[in-house]
């Protein structure tokens, strides 16, 4: 069973007004599942038309900045203080790109929100160093009169694959906030919330475990042949080996006393197979000659035992193993007697 781990991790973010995103980090062992951009401020006021982004500020513990690595933004929402009348609001995502410039690359749909604070579902991926914002049609929240904040603003709104020229205004911040959630598949689904199989980016929900089953098995005379599938799609070999013993060869000394030499040789199917639900497949295991020779010398009831494991590998992929112990009888034909 695979597991992931989320450990939080406080970085403090030292960036300034209309920097770029300074790296593209993977994610790494024991960074968080989930993160927030945002200033976390309420809003006291609102401005006709604004665009404003959420921008960072030198030694704040604070990352208005999407955290650093590509994800999912899962919910955002918008905190409004007391007095002021429900508008409607909308998330943007953007990117750098010179100086002052910036690229709208995401929006949310838009939403009404009013007093208090509220969390809204959404799904939009993102990379590091975007940027969240925040637009009304008519009047955009803003928190006012904050002592030495600075934000990026447009006074217009912006289409989405628009690049436009922001300003730095001072004194106000972004109610908005955002949660970001890894993405380590990359299937535009937040890890934490809304991916329950974060292996795979062909499934969202639970990862489907390898059932096999393993129908009849039929020794030949030159490879041993196995019936077999699976509950999903998934490529399916077999491999083993076959043991035996050599005896010592007779003669003076201790040889008497030896057990043998154990000799072991490798089996395998030459190339794996691809199996559909429902569907079963032929797994072709041949005989090395020396199995086969060992075969010829030895009497019906001499036989030899293999041991195979048919193992399907799924689309996660996760690994299933089914082993089989199988009978290979001799081949010689036992002597008459004179």
């Amino acid at each position: 069973m695979l597991k992931r781990f989320g450990l939080p991790i406080v970085a403090v973010l030292t960036a300034l007004l209309f920097s770029g995103p300074s790296s593209s980090a993977a994610p790494y062992p024991g960074e968080a599942l989930s993160d927030e951009a945002g200033w976390h401020c309420t809003a006291d006021g609102s401005r006709a038309g604004w665009t404003l982004l959420a921008s960072p500020q030198a030694g704040s513990l604070f990352s208005p900045l999407i955290k650093q690595s590509h994800g999912v933004i899962t919910s955002w929402g918008v905190r409004v203080g007391p007095g002021l009348s429900p508008l409607a609001q909308q998330l943007g995502v953007f990117r750098a790109v010179n100086g002052g410039e910036y690229t709208k690359v995401a929006e949310s749909a838009v939403e009404t929100f009013g007093v208090g604070s509220e969390q809204l579902q959404t799904r939009i991926a993102v990379q590091a160093g975007d940027f969240v914002g925040l637009h009304g049609p008519l009047e955009t929240f803003v928190c006012a009169e904050q002592e030495n904040a600075t934000s990026a603003l447009f006074e217009g709104g912006i289409a989405l694959g628009e690049t436009r020229t922001f300003k730095a205004e001072s004194g106000v911040r972004s109610p908005v906030a955002a949660i970001v959630e890894l993405d380590a598949d990359g299937d535009g689904y937040g890890d934490a919330s809304q991916d329950r199989c974060p292996e795979s980016a062909l499934f969202q929900t639970d990862c489907p475990l390898v059932a096999l089953s393993v129908g009849e098995v039929t020794v030949k005379r030159g490879a041993i042949l196995i019936e077999a599938g699976n509950n999903t799609e998934a490529s399916l070999a077999a491999r083993g080996e076959v043991r035996w013993w050599v005896r010592p060869k007779t003669g003076g000394g201790e040889a008497h006393l030896s057990k043998g030499r154990r000799v072991t040789v490798g089996l395998g199917t030459v190339a794996p197979k691809t199996v559909t639900p429902g569907a079963t497949v032929e797994l072709r295991v041949p005989l090395p000659k020396p199995v086969l020779r060992q075969l010829d010398r030895r009497l019906p009831r001499q036989a030899l035992r293999a041991r195979i494991d048919v193992v399907g590998t799924n689309l996660v992929p996760y690994v299933g193993t089914h082993e089989l112990k199988i009978k290979l009888p001799g081949r010689a034909r036992p002597q008459q007697p004179r």
